[in-house]
């Protein structure tokens, strides 16, 4: 799935401008007239002097984004950008009220100590801004993993230009050279990950989001490599990759806009399965930590009465820690209440001729690994509680695919890995659509792939409430 990059951020700093503009204003006139709303002209009305002061401004950003170049500017152009603002605010607040008779209504020093509070006021708030928002990218999970696959003659070029953003959106992993054998490891200072032709082989295990397709059509056409899209497109677009493919674009000094994705000079076509707005993608991960917080908290005390009835039937720990995959390729490890026995690992080869699940996944009915309390920890769901913790790590979510153990993902198809474009969740479209009562891996497949290709934070609302109705059923539990 591809989050859209839209101008969420701008609209926020929008929001917390508007807030500078609010509070400056309220101190301005408590510091002018000793009271926050009133003065002793009674015709001054501080509702109509807030309205007009944001009025002007949101016009301001209607016809010129002002903060549209923010991660571009350095501290002297920033504080040069909200002064110049601040001067045409005042002066559009003043024109206002004039047009309403009440200008002589309110005091000059309050406008000037606005200025005075306003204009540094502001400025702190922009680089508190830039410094929060790396870290808030990291929080919710919003960093991409990005590929390279570019010819020679664009490689150099767009490298500098991934460096050069400033939203810290991109983790750019390496580069694969399309038109050579490059026998070093390393190019311009990134690891090349494999040779053209080993490309889609190392995007099936690669931990990976996107992926830059940068050729030269008129070499491809040279070497009788027209078809790119069988060859390299369609097998990454069958894993679930986001790919931005680049063409080439004229550059028309008199007709400045175009409508296309761009990585610094190159234009390119961005293919996805699923684009979403970042607004859904940032509710859904809100909701994520606050059910991550009061699942943990239920996770507290089930811990204090389950924790001893597992160590008094078997020997090892409370809690099991698998190595999963997660989005795209991560992987994490997920934890669990211990229901087997310590040896169950060992064991599992032995028992993998009575697996009744069709492909890449083992389930088996009346698994001897299990213990008496694993059996009524799996029958009431309670065993899956400490995966509240990887919700609240950011490694899984309320509701998404299952993720796979290594030894399944390492056998995946192109197409399989799609069900991994999403983060792995707690419960899922397959979990509420017969949960262990599926034996066909393809199915579950497919279950999961139509969540992602439909998905909405309605239908996770949906797939909850059907989850927390089966966990008191126990319908396909086992």
């Amino acid at each position: 799935m591809y989050q859209r990059k839209s101008r969420l951020q701008n609209l926020i700093l929008l929001l917390l401008d508007c807030i500078c503009i609010a509070v400056s204003l309220i101190a301005a006139n408590f510091i002018r007239n000793g009271r926050l709303f009133y003065s002793d002209d009674v015709r001054m009305n501080f509702g109509v002097l807030l309205g007009a002061a944001l009025s002007v401004f949101l016009l301001m950003n209607l016809f010129y984004d002002q903060n549209r170049n923010l991660f571009l500017r350095g501290p002297l152009h920033e504080l040069f950008c909200i002064v110049r603002s601040n001067l045409i605010l005042f002066a559009g607040a003043a024109v206002v009220l004039y047009f309403l008779n009440l200008l002589e209504a309110y005091s000059r020093l309050v406008f000037l100590i606005f200025l005075a509070l306003d204009c540094p006021f502001m400025f702190l708030v922009h680089q508190l801004w830039k410094m929060s928002l790396p870290m808030l990218y990291q929080y919710f999970g919003e960093t991409r993993r990005l590929l390279l696959a570019a010819d020679t003659a664009y490689a150099d070029a767009l490298i500098q230009d991934v460096r050069n953003m400033k939203d810290y959106r991109y983790d750019l992993i390496g580069v694969v050279l399309m038109d050579q054998n490059w026998e070093a490891k390393t190019y311009q200072e990134l690891p090349v990950v494999c040779q053209a032709g080993e490309l889609v082989d190392f995007c099936k295990t690669a931990s990976l989001d996107e992926v830059i397709v940068a050729t030269d059509p008129a070499r491809m056409q040279k070497e009788g490599k027209n078809d790119l899209v069988s060859a390299f497109l369609e097998p990454l677009a069958q894993m679930g990759i986001t790919i931005h493919y680049r063409i080439p674009v004229l550059d028309i000094q008199s007709a400045r806009q175009r409508v296309l994705s761009q990585f610094g000079r190159f234009y390119t076509v961005t293919y996805a399965n699923r684009v979403a707005p970042v607004g859904p993608i940032l509710l859904k991960r809100l909701s994520d930590l606050i059910g991550g917080f009061v699942g943990c908290l239920f996770l507290a005390v089930l811990t204090v009465f389950i924790g001893p009835l597992i160590k008094a039937e078997s020997r090892g720990p409370i809690f099991f820690a698998q190595k999963r995959v997660g989005r795209n390729g991560r992987v994490f490890k997920m934890y669990k209440f211990r229901s087997m026995y310590e040896d169950a690992e060992e064991r599992k080869q032995e028992l993998m001729s009575q697996n009744e699940m069709n492909g890449l996944m083992f389930k088996m009915e009346n698994d001897p690994r299990i213990t008496k309390v694993g059996r009524f920890l799996r029958k009431t769901s309670l065993d899956e509680f400490p995966q509240f913790l990887n919700i609240l790590k950011g490694d899984m979510s309320l509701v998404g695919t299952r993720p796979p153990t290594l030894d399944e993902f390492a056998h995946y198809s192109p197409y399989h890995k799609k069900r991994l474009s999403f983060r792995p969740g707690l419960t899922g479209m397959w979990q509420v659509s017969g949960r262990s009562d599926i034996t066909d891996f393809e199915e579950i497949v497919r279950l999961d792939v139509e969540y992602i290709d439909n998905w909405s934070f309605l239908l996770d609302v949906k797939i909850l409430l059907k989850t927390v109705l089966q966990v008191f059923t126990g319908r396909g539990a086992k």
